[in-house]
């Protein structure tokens, strides 16, 4: 006889909200913590129409989902995409954006037998979603062939392949390359495809093919794509609309989906180098309907006993206190999802939520058999199969919840959720609404943001109407980086066998012309030819990546992936030799590691503890490239420089409780080495190095609003003790990307609007 382990939950369409949320403001006033209570009002829906009836085939099929009519933005964008016109569109979570680009793209293989379509994704997990959903359009499922990762769709009489193009899977790539009319990808495998010939291989004219019929390119979350990333997959979609063009194909049209950023329109034409009258048609009027959505800012308790790392009660533990007074009051809980800053936390968090929660629920239902897991962590290193495992889990009621990294606040659908915890400030207005449209979506939600000690946080906790009120973020990137610039015309040049004319109309030219021997490797042959010098060259990563390892449990003659794609630092970290971390609930012990088939072998064991390491990293200035004095107070310089990461040892960290273990020595592991570009502050007048810390914090804070790059771009490190400077106080600021991007060389130029900021 099967077990039924679905769990029992209840939704505010069961209890009142304001009850509940009364309740947990009881919680936090016995905590000390402060409350501040929010209200998004519920909204009517608007309908719009479109210009000109859908095919009978599609109608038939909206209608089957329950779809009679489409929304106001859902109409006006589509009326604008059949008129050619590009579009963005960044309306809510949960309004429908999808239906947007998947109305078209269906109708136009319908109508044209050649056309294809790319969709460009910034997660795995969101491309795989993109495939299930496409699927429910399928005329008649059970002719539908279907593996992981490719379907054929039937409309009518018509048969439509659509596949993810991915690294690993190379029989759903060679499927995908031959048959398939919607290739579902990453900025990152198509860099590589564009390639040509050299990649292509065997599959060169079914590539030929795809990009000189692509009609739509479909852009979904727009605004992930900032800082160097963002200005190199500006400089990928001239080089795809360079392909396209040589092909014959001047037609192409881009549908980009974005949260609520403060310049949309503006991100998706420089993004595509589509502005004036090719530019973009901006859609954010919302016509969806949505359900109230109480928002509560906590700011937790101030501790009896502080410290000099802690004055405030941990938020996990302050979650774990709500969860438990729910539990108390309605014998159950709501269908509940965390956002939390790191795998680790993720992992870690999801542990004690279900051991805390099961024992409470225990003493409630009088010996009621409790699943042992009722909350399940999600993040990006986790394989595709076992991310499908958990969304599946949680869609049929066999998860209480889900504890997630960032990886789950775009538009991934995880069915009807309540109640939503934020551990932490997701980092810009977009992720906070995109986090909170998580709740909500058939019947009232409610959104509760803790908020830790980091200072901005501490800053809005003090100014809660500033924290609601203020402004989406602009997105910024650099389409004049000349490093940038160069490197990926010489790509393009590449992709039409080496020789390149008119390059302007896609690329700043003059920008390239700046870049450090540029004029070596590309020659201008006539006036606006351009040839490269030596036709054989390498494409580098659009990120600088490190070698990857799986993390493996081995059964004998197979291998079960626990965790992949763990880079060289978070190997250090997380997966060194002895390291102990949890997986699905149970502990594993990496036993070896096998770097030349980059596998990191883990066994289970039984253990009370996981382990956190103990990592320095220093820093050696390899050359120096520029140095002067500021005022006779700041000594700055910049130049290549060496970081090391060295591991020094671990400790135990009791899974239940009672604190850590004293350090244990750990010395027989490689230290990780990468070469960058930095810049250097230093003090000759002395400064404390509390006060030390709090202007790199500052400064931290003040260069993405100065220079046109994002957080996740640059690193800080600040000391007294840095033999490299003598032991006098440095703030040492590094491209976390390996270098060549230009983003030391523009803090330096913009170096005193920066400390004006701070």
């Amino acid at each position: 006889m099967f077990k039924d382990i679905r769990m029992e939950t209840w939704s505010f369409k069961d209890y009142p909200i304001q009850d509940v949320i009364d309740g947990i403001k009881k919680v936090g006033a016995k905590l000390g913590s402060t409350v501040e209570q929010y209200s998004v009002p519920a909204r009517e829906a608007i309908f719009g129409d479109l210009e000109k009836p859908l095919p009978e085939i599609l109608t038939e099929k909206l209608a089957q989902k329950g779809i009679a009519q489409l929304y106001s933005h859902q109409a006006d964008a589509i009326n604008k995409v059949r008129n050619g016109e590009n579009v963005v569109i960044t309306t809510g979570t949960a309004s429908g954006k999808s239906m947007v680009y998947t109305i078209p793209v269906l109708e136009s293989f319908i109508e044209n037998d050649d056309s294809t379509v790319l969709y460009l994704s910034p997660l795995k997990a969101l491309t795989r979603d993109q495939l299930q959903s496409l699927a429910t359009f399928d005329y008649e499922k059970s002719l539908t062939e279907s593996s992981f990762g490719y379907k054929t769709i039937k409309l009518g009489d018509k048969k439509i392949g659509a596949g993810v193009l991915e690294r690993g899977s190379d029989s759903v790539k060679e499927l995908t390359y031959q048959s398939a009319r919607y290739w579902l990808t990453n900025v990152h495998f198509l860099h590589f495809l564009l390639r040509g010939p050299a990649h292509y291989h065997k599959n060169k004219q079914h590539c030929k093919r795809f990009f000189k019929n692509l009609k739509y390119v479909i852009i979904d979350e727009l605004h992930a794509y900032n800082g160097v990333l963002g200005s190199k997959v500006a400089m990928l979609m001239r080089r795809l609309r360079n392909v396209c063009n040589a092909l014959g194909n001047t037609n192409l049209q881009f549908i980009a989906c974005s949260a609520s950023i403060g310049n949309p329109k503006e991100l998706a034409e420089e993004i595509t180098g589509l502005k004036g009258k090719n530019g973009f048609s901006l859609i954010q009027q919302d016509g969806s309907p949505s359900y109230e959505r109480e928002i509560l800012l906590w700011n937790p308790g101030l501790l009896e006993q502080k410290s000099d790392n802690r004055t405030r009660r941990a938020p996990i533990t302050e979650a774990l206190e709500i969860l438990k007074s729910i539990a108390g009051t309605y014998k159950m809980l709501p269908k509940t999802i965390f956002f939390y800053g790191n795998r680790r936390a993720t992992t870690t968090a999801s542990f004690d939520l279900n051991n805390a929660i099961r024992s409470r629920l225990a003493e409630l239902t009088d010996g009621v058999d409790i699943p042992s897991e009722l909350f399940s962590p999600f993040h990006a290193q986790l394989n595709a199969y076992k991310k499908q495992e958990i969304m599946d889990k949680l869609k049929k009621g066999e998860l209480v919840g889900i504890v997630s990294t960032s990886a789950l606040e775009m538009g991934i659908d995880i069915g009807d959720l309540n109640l939503c915890f934020m551990i932490g400030y997701a980092g810009s207005k977009a992720s906070f609404l995109q986090q909170a449209g998580r709740v909500g979506r058939k019947g009232p939600g409610l959104v509760i943001q803790i908020f830790q000690e980091d200072p901005l946080e501490q800053y809005y906790a003090a100014n809660p109407k500033e924290f609601m009120e203020r402004e989406a973020e602009h997105v910024t990137i650099d389409v004049s980086n000349p490093n940038i610039v160069a490197e990926h015309l010489q790509y393009a040049t590449h992709e039409l066998n080496g020789t390149i004319s008119s390059p302007h109309n896609f690329f700043k030219v003059s920008a390239a012309r700046k870049a450090d021997g540029f004029l070596e490797k590309m020659k201008e042959v006539s006036k606006g030819t351009w040839k490269l010098v030596d036709p054989e060259i390498k494409y580098n990563f659009l990120l600088s990546s490190s070698k990857l390892y799986n993390v493996i449990h081995n059964q004998g003659l197979t291998n079960e992936t626990l965790y992949e794609g763990v880079d060289e630092r978070s190997l250090l970290r997380d997966y060194h030799l002895g390291a102990v971390f949890l997986y699905n609930q149970k502990t594993y012990k990496v036993t070896r590691i096998l770097h030349s088939k980059n596998e990191i072998c883990a066994l289970p064991v039984k253990a009370d503890y996981t382990t956190r390491s103990q990592i320095f990293d220093s820093f050696h200035v390899l050359d120096v490239v520029k140095e002067n004095t500021i005022h006779d107070l700041v000594k700055l310089g910049r130049g290549q420089v060496e970081i090391t990461r060295h591991l020094f040892g671990y400790k135990k960290v009791q899974l239940f409780g009672g604190g850590t273990s004293e350090l244990i020595q750990e010395s027989n592991m490689y230290p990780v080495r990468y070469t960058t570009e930095g810049l250097w502050v230093q003090f000759p007048g002395g400064v404390s190095e509390g006060a030390l810390h709090v202007v790199e914090h500052a400064i931290a804070s003040a260069i993405p609003t100065i220079v046109k790059c994002s957080h996740s771009d640059f690193s800080l490190m600040s000391s007294t003790n840095l033999k490299e400077f003598d032991n006098k106080p440095t703030i040492v600021c590094y491209e976390t990307g390996g270098g060549g991007a230009g983003i030391m060389e523009a803090i330096e130029e913009r170096l005193l609007h920066i400390f004006k900021r701070v």
